[in-house]
């Protein structure tokens, strides 16, 4: 998606306030030849924060919250054609020295070709629902209730721009019969069943190719975005949000609604936005009201040490109502067009306060 993975198309009026109020750079772009160029960018990511576990006891720590190094390029054809190519490297540990195996996770790799008809992307990217309708994501690190599926894999991605309409078709190709049939659930205590439920597919040999579409429109004051994605291995799940983008009074706000259609225990959130910048300094207000259909509940393990999900595939939650509301409160300041120093506080609205936590960081673009 380019330099900082934070930067989406459905929260683009509190991105754009957060981001480019608060001085984000932009990666080193390098002329090869008249045709072709080649960028490389990144950001250093770093956070202490206090977060509260299921027993009700805070446990602090200084975090990597994400440092990346990215690789782009793209070359002009003489027939009107452009080529380009993105490779996002993540897996970095930079509060830590002597640290092994730096930069060895492929976040995102893609290639692919633009012109006229619009752009093709081949390869793994952000999935059209965490690009349209993944309204509530906008927290620094972020452990509020989330749909999307972030990056997707395997995935045929075409996009265009029609006068005000801008959107994306995706095809994520689900043919998961090879390695990953051998892959090890005992590696993964606190899989869920959907996870597991996915391998155990592929074991078989089952295969299948998910469809997604996601679109926005600017109205002229007002942008509407919304997105559809069906879950890879498993056509009965799927994942769908539509919201609203607006500023009024300098004031960047954000409306959503959100539903993931989880057989098991399907669940709807409703999202509220808001962000004001003053000079340097980004202040970033959310609320989500999150709804199950049933109280989730994942305190027990089975015999094999994993979490028993039957009542709530989807997350590891355990909660005595099926309905709570989540908050986010930020304030984010510029100090350089480089630098971004933030503070974070998350409210979950859960059993003896699980997951609560607040934070301090630095974002560090280049």
């Amino acid at each position: 998606m380019g330099d900082f993975e934070m930067m989406k198309k459905t929260t683009s009026a509190l991105a754009v306030a957060a981001l480019l109020g608060t001085g984000a750079a932009s990666a080193a772009t390098f002329q090869v030849n008249e045709d072709a160029t080649i960028s490389i960018g990144g950001d250093f990511q770093m956070a202490y924060s206090s977060t509260t576990d299921r027993t009700g006891t805070d446990q602090t720590g200084f975090v990597d919250n994400g440092t990346s190094l990215v690789f782009s390029g793209e070359h002009a054809a003489d027939n009107g054609l452009t080529t380009f190519f993105n490779l996002d490297l993540d897996g970095f540990d930079t509060t830590q020295d002597d640290q092994a195996n730096q930069g060895n996770v492929v976040d995102e790799a893609s290639v692919g070709v633009r012109g006229a008809f619009g752009e093709i992307r081949v390869g793994s990217d952000v999935g059209v629902y965490d690009d349209y309708a993944d309204f509530g994501d906008i927290e620094w690190i972020g452990n509020r209730t989330s749909f999307s599926n972030s990056d997707v894999s395997d995935v045929i991605q075409y996009s265009n721009t029609v006068g005000a309409v801008d959107f994306t078709l995706q095809a994520q190709v689900g043919d998961q019969s090879s390695e990953d049939a051998t892959t090890d659930l005992n590696a993964n205590p606190n899989a869920t069943a959907a996870q597991i439920d996915d391998v155990t597919d592929a074991a078989a040999g089952e295969s299948s190719t998910s469809l997604g579409a996601g679109a926005s429109i600017d109205l002229g004051g007002v942008t509407l975005s919304g997105a559809y994605e069906e879950d890879n291995n498993d056509d009965e799940d799927a994942i769908f949000g539509i919201g609203a983008m607006a500023t009024l009074g300098g004031v960047d706000f954000t409306v959503g609604y959100e539903e993931d259609q989880v057989e098991a225990n399907s669940i709807d959130k409703v999202v509220l936005n808001a962000a004001y910048t003053v000079n340097a300094i980004t202040v970033t207000g959310s609320v989500q009201n999150v709804s199950f259909d049933s109280i989730p509940n994942n305190a027990a393990q089975g015999d094999d040490g994993r979490l028993e999900n039957t009542e709530d595939p989807e997350s590891n939650i355990n909660q005595d109502d099926d309905s709570f509301t989540e908050t986010n409160l930020s304030i984010a300041y510029s100090m350089t067009p480089q630098v971004t120093l933030w503070a974070e506080a998350i409210r979950n609205d859960r059993l003896n306060d699980e997951g609560d936590y607040n934070a301090v960081g630095l974002f560090y673009a280049w």
